[in-house]
Parts: C-alpha cells; sequence; structure tokens
C-alpha cells in the first residue's frame, strides 16, 4: 500500500518494507512544504508506527524548517522506543545534513535494507 502527496514544490510518496514505513520525498522541503511532511509523519505515529524510514535520494533542496521535522520525529519516535534513519540524502540535503551536525543525531545508511535492519532491532511501546 503506498500514499502519494504533492503540495507543489515536495512530493511525498509513503511506501512499506516490513511493516516499516518509508516517506520517499522529492522537491523541495522548506518552512511552507514541510507542514506536509510533518502531516505525513504525525499520521504515521497516530497509526501506531514508531520506525520511520526517510528516502531523501531525489530531495533536491531542504532548509532547517525541514530537518527540524526530522528531529521531532527523531523525537517522537524515540519516546516510542523507535527511531528513524535517513537514506541516501541527494548531495544538497547531505551538505546540509552535515553543516547542521545531524550526522550526530540522525543515523543515516545509503540502502533501504540497511534502514530496515537498524529498525528492525527496535520495539515498539
Amino acid at each position: 500500500m503506498a500514499e502519494a502527496w504533492r503540495v507543489s514544490r515536495l512530493q511525498i510518496e509513503v511506501k512499506y518494507q516490513d511493516n516499516i514505513p518509508i516517506i520517499a520525498a522529492s522537491g523541495e522541503c522548506d518552512l511552507i512544504t514541510s507542514r506536509k511532511l510533518k502531516e505525513t509523519i504525525d499520521n504515521l505515529i497516530a497509526t501506531g508506527h514508531c520506525k520511520i524510514i526517510f528516502d531523501f535520494t531525489n530531495m533536491t533542496y531542504i532548509d532547517s524548517s525541514g530537518f527540524r521535522t526530522l528531529l521531532d520525529a527523531k523525537k517522537k519516535t524515540s519516546l516510542k522506543g523507535g527511531d528513524i534513519v535517513l537514506v541516501s540524502p541527494s548531495s544538497p540535503v547531505e551538505r546540509v545534513y552535515k553543516l547542521l551536525h545531524l550526522d550526530e543525531l540522525i543515523v543515516r545508511t545509503d540502502e533501504v535494507e540497511s534502514a530496515v535492519q537498524k529498525l528492525e532491532t527496535l520495539s515498539c511501546s
């Protein structure tokens, strides 16, 4: 089952692997468009998901509000015994990720399979 959203410059599709949601986002994530990302995350958490993978391979731009949304997701999932993983961010996203030292807070992998393996060990409460 996959859901797709399009908000002007940001496209979001939610897929699942081993019952772990993968938010594949492409385009630009900024102050305005990050609201749709937050809504998607909040809906997943409200339906019992505490492990979320973010695939930003096709994200062309992200600002601090977009990363703030990810940090909020990390906090919410961690409170339930889960976590988030960022998969293969595009070059512009990777640059901001490192600039903000988020590599110290948010796990990053190169492949979805690796992200699933990291999250499978966690038990949601």
